[in-house]
């Protein structure tokens, strides 16, 4: 039975499936929707999984309404069957897609047509998804939903203004629709963001530190601090808790509680990865952000500084909670094949931190490949020490004894795990090595290759972790790798690379999410694999420190100045040799003159005489 609500009593769906209560004239599409329009109305499978949508996607525009990671960010809260939801700004449809696929009754409202038109392409086929073009204002300000969502949206209602009357606005009217103990759930980019703090441009303008310089050249959007954030949603009647989300809310892999900071810092440290991607604008590279991530952890204050902020607020009491208190993360993998695609869930019981993993899609099928397998445990114990790779930057006279170590551990076994490899080593305080996330098994993958394997990412993790621009000359990830496999005596023949590129090719085409047919996808992986290994290490963290290249920049220009200087001296000395060439072929010029023309004019004065006197 279809759910009866105030909004959908306001209008007719037109033969587009869309309910227009509005037209807010707004003007912010990307130039995409067409494309999209056209993809997702071809395609077979729309769900919010789809490897054939995501596989269809050609920029971040397109990407960003396709791809299965959109929907992380509901994914990681306990959306319930039956529930009422109202999602304001839902752009093309990726998280309405989601809410419809897991709660009962979803409105959908959206001010831009053509986005709103793809939306309801999307949802097509699910009878209790109702698009409808307007904005929060032509919503009924009455108390019917369970479930308010606002992702991307807040930032644009005050349309950059710092007066916070438009925003106060938006989250009581968001307020007044809610049922007692309902929950508004709200993401949005963090104005204080480490990525920005790094140097990465402001998602709205592209421009660094802008969020951080209070927006002093004007925009189309405001973000906030945490702090200001959770203000107004305490003005506006909510109770807040907020999540941290990595590297963001667009393409979350990891939401983080106030909770793991305090409980396990070591893992709030760890778990997102860095840099953080640019989807625009690539940055200027001004500091680490892992670095900074990690000194802000340390300092107990790197819950203010998630990239985004995903609220959880709630109104009142009586509502049972999206996010329950012994839950400290949730972590996706899901850019893989479905079947492959997982949740881990870190939380505390009985004063003790475990990781709980489960399938995203359980009964999703795969290509049938019997190479690759999942073995992950379905319960671990969080397990404490320092990241090997880590310790390999920060204490070099470990490397050979530590790479040994690891060694001895590799297996020459059937089933090679092939997450046996330095970036999932912890060394513990007694020097022990402690093993942790250990996920696939793949037939074939012979004992070097695994070890060539570990090399290869313990190279890059090396590279992404230290400012080895500074202490070396340029080199690439293939060399370092040759340095590091001198401590085991292992030779990196031509023949043992092209195995390993073949081997992981295998296993990644299996796995991977970024083509459609296997084919394409071992193709791209073994050139991947290649293309990583001639990477020049500064390349691997996105070049080298804007200091290393200002300073390079002025040894360069220092260098040009002397040869500027050098060839001034030389043309000064050529010129000089010039006016003396002159000069002297000046005189000999004047000597060959006379010599020819003085016997000339000597006759010719004689004879001027000689008529003169006849005269």
């Amino acid at each position: 039975m279809l759910s009866a609500t105030p909004l959908r009593a306001l209008g007719e769906r037109g033969d587009d499936g869309l309910t227009v209560l509005s037209d807010p004239g707004l003007q912010y599409a990307d130039g995409a929707e067409d494309t999209l329009a056209r993809i997702v109305g071809g395609a077979q499978d729309r769900s919010s999984t789809s490897d054939e949508l995501a596989a269809a996607a050609t920029d971040w525009a397109t990407t960003y309404s396709l791809t299965p990671v959109r929907a992380n960010l509901l994914r990681g809260v306990d959306l319930r069957p039956g529930m009422k939801v109202l999602e304001i700004g839902g752009g093309c449809g990726p998280i309405t897609r989601y809410l419809g696929e897991t709660c009962g009754t979803v409105d959908s409202v959206e001010p831009m047509r053509a986005r709103a038109r793809v939306a309801a392409l999307r949802t097509a086929d699910l009878d209790d998804v109702r698009v409808h073009v307007g904005t929060l204002e032509d919503v009924p300000r009455e108390p019917v939903y369970d479930v308010v969502v606002v992702v991307g949206v807040l930032e644009y209602v005050g349309q950059g203004t710092l007066d916070p009357a438009p925003y106060l606005d938006f989250l009581q009217r968001c307020h007044d629709v809610l049922v007692e103990g309902g929950t508004l759930v709200v993401a949005i980019e963090n104005a204080l963001g480490v990525k920005y703090l790094a140097g990465a441009g402001e998602d709205h303008t592209n421009r660094p530190f802008d969020s951080l310089e209070g927006y002093l050249l004007g925009s189309p959007a405001r973000t906030f601090s945490r702090d200001v954030l959770t203000r107004l949603l305490h003005s506006a009647g909510f109770a807040a808790s907020v999540l941290g989300a990595f590297p963001d809310y667009k393409m979350p892999r990891v939401l983080m509680s106030d909770a793991l900071f305090a409980t396990s810092p070591a893992l709030a440290e760890r778990l997102p990865r860095f840099p953080s991607p640019d989807w625009v604008v690539p940055r200027l590279q001004l500091a680490d952000e892992r670095m900074l991530w990690r000194t802000l952890v340390q300092a107990k204050v790197g819950q203010d500084f998630s990239n985004s902020l995903v609220v959880i607020a709630t109104k009142g009491e009586g509502g049972a909670p999206l996010w329950p208190q012994h839950r400290l993360a949730v972590m996706f993998s899901t850019d893989r094949q479905q079947v492959y695609c997982t949740r881990t869930e870190v939380v505390e019981a009985a004063g003790a931190v475990e990781l709980h993993r489960s399938a995203v899609h359980p009964g999703a099928e795969g290509t049938g490949a019997a190479h690759v397998r999942q073995c992950a445990p379905p319960v671990e114990a969080e397990r404490h020490g320092a990241e090997m790779v880590q310790v390999l930057v920060d204490e070099p006279v470990r490397t050979p004894g530590l790479l040994r170590a690891w060694a001895a551990l590799v297996p020459d076994v059937p089933w090679a795990p092939v997450d046996l490899v330095p970036h999932n080593i912890l060394v513990e305080q007694d020097g022990g090595l402690a093993v942790i996330d250990q996920e696939w098994e793949v037939e074939g993958y012979d004992r070097d290759c695994l070890l060539v394997r570990g090399l290869l990412w313990t190279a890059v993790g090396m590279a992404a972790a230290s400012r080895r621009e500074v202490h070396d000359p340029p080199r690439t990830i293939g060399q370092h790798m040759e340095e590091l496999a001198a401590h085991l005596d292992l030779e990196l023949t031509e023949d043992l690379l092209e195995r390993f590129a073949a081997h992981e090719a295998r296993f990644q085409s299996e796995v991977s999410a970024t083509a459609t047919r296997s084919g394409d996808r071992r193709v791209d992986a073994a050139e991947d694999v290649r293309t990583i290994m001639a990477q020049d290490v500064t390349a691997v963290r996105g070049g080298a420190r804007f200091d290393v290249q200002w300073q390079r920049a002025r040894d360069d220009l220092r260098h040009a100045g002397d040869v500027l200087a050098e060839k001034d001296e030389r043309i000064g000395a050529l010129s000089a040799e010039v006016a003396a060439v002159r000069s002297r072929l000046d005189r000999s010029i004047d000597e060959r003159v006379r010599r020819r023309l003085g016997p000339v004019l000597r006759r010719l004065r004689r004879a001027g005489r000689g008529s003169g006197g006849r005269a």
